[in-house]
């Protein structure tokens, strides 16, 4: 994907997840029986902005992770046993 194509996608998915976080706080004025199906499947959207759509973009054009370079620095966690 070319970066000007994949630049536009991540605006448009970033804006996707604001209109998205706009449901919260409105969701967790529910009863709690009421609201916690609204939420996973909110939080499953989410997920599926970032895993299905921001992530291969990402891969490819490192600049646009709009967490910028803050995890790309870490080094890899150990292994656990």
């Amino acid at each position: 994907m070319d970066h000007d194509t994949a630049r536009q996608l991540m605006a448009i998915y970033t804006r996707a997840g604001a209109v998205l976080s706009e449901a919260d706080p409105l969701l967790r004025t529910l009863p709690e029986d009421e609201r916690l199906p609204y939420l996973r499947t909110l939080g499953a959207m989410y997920g599926d902005i970032w895993f299905n759509l921001q992530l291969p973009i990402v891969r490819e054009h490192r600049d646009l992770d709009p967490d910028g370079d803050r995890f790309q620095q870490q080094p890899a966690a150990e292994p656990k046993n």
